[in-house]
């Protein structure tokens, strides 16, 4: 994953908090649900191109690929989290979002 793939670790991780994980869900599967969260709040903060976001998900699909997950359950899982955090981004107030929109621009940058 490229280094603004990890930018949207901090806000990601704040929306993938509000997704249920079931205990028997692979963990190729919640990497997926929270890459689609992540790119529901990149959305939100306008910092990346729609090209930029179908590329980050497109190696995020092959990563899970390589970890076992079929294209059909990386998309359903995928989507399942964007969903979830689209609602998520909606609901907060928006200080709250600018924060988060913040924390993505200043995260770690590997």
């Amino acid at each position: 994953m490229t280094s603004r793939t990890f930018r949207l670790l901090p806000a990601g991780l704040l929306l993938a908090c509000g997704l249920a994980f079931a205990q028997n869900t692979p963990p190729s599967t919640q990497l997926a649900q929270m890459g689609g969260a992540m790119h529901a709040a990149a959305k939100v903060c306008g910092d990346y191109s729609e090209a930029q976001l179908k590329e980050m998900k497109e190696k995020q699909q092959q990563s899970m690929k390589e970890m076992g997950l079929s294209e059909a359950d990386f998309e359903a899982a995928f989507n399942a989290g964007l969903e979830r955090g689209s609602k998520d981004m909606a609901t907060i107030s928006e200080a709250q979002r600018q924060q988060m929109c913040e924390q993505l621009r200043s995260g770690p940058k590997f």
